[in-house]
């Protein structure tokens, strides 16, 4: 995967990091499901995700994108703050699989609700949601990390909420998604967790 600054900021790790989102992302995806059309939301001003995921249909949102940067990669970005706007500039029913890979950190509960539910009306029918974030006991060590330019400091200052898999898991009931279409984990020995809902 190519070195780039994946993320607002510097660490050192970051580009790691980003690489084992895309593989916990790339793993938890059917592959009926890459025929048709992903949003990555959240995708960074290098949408590394996107990049190594094969779709038919590309779409990333982020607060700071390049807008022409990817066009010839099949890749098409938009430049949109969910923090500003929690309702997504898309149809109903236009996505085969959604994610916000280490972004739900970045809202706040109510933020989060309004989104994850705006999320469950753009996805077709058995389409899927994926969601990356930090564990709620890692906050402290990343704090630690940042310090050390391990992490991204500007990114870990933006942090608003830490979550845990049942509050995730309940925000995903509030928007829907039934219980028994719910799965998750952890990954990176238990620093990161990750959740995925069906519609």
């Amino acid at each position: 995967m190519r070195n780039t600054n994946v993320t607002r900021g510097f660490g050192l790790l970051e580009p790691f990091l980003s690489t084992q989102r895309v593989k916990i992302a790339n793993k938890l995806i059917k592959y009926n499901h890459k025929n048709g059309a992903i949003l990555d939301i959240g995708c960074g001003t290098y949408p590394i995700f996107l990049v190594n995921s094969n779709f038919s249909v590309k779409f990333g949102l982020d607060k700071e994108i390049n807008n022409n940067t990817f066009k010839n990669q099949g890749i098409r970005l938009a430049k949109h703050d969910i923090l500003l706007d929690s309702k997504l500039p898309f149809q109903k029913e236009s996505f085969d699989v959604i994610t916000m890979l280490a972004v739900i950190e970045h809202l706040k509960i109510d933020n989060a609700n309004v989104v994850l539910k705006n999320c469950y009306s753009l996805l077709k029918p058995n389409g899927i949601i994926i969601i990356t974030t930090p564990a709620k006991w890692s906050d402290s060590l990343l704090k630690i990390m940042a310090k050390f330019n391990l992490v991204s400091k500007q990114e870990i200052e933006e942090h608003k909420n830490s979550y845990t898999l049942n509050q995730l898991n309940h925000i995903l009931l509030n928007a829907s998604f039934g219980p028994e279409k719910i799965e998750k984990g952890y990954f990176e020995f238990f620093l990161n967790l990750w959740i995925c809902a069906k519609k």
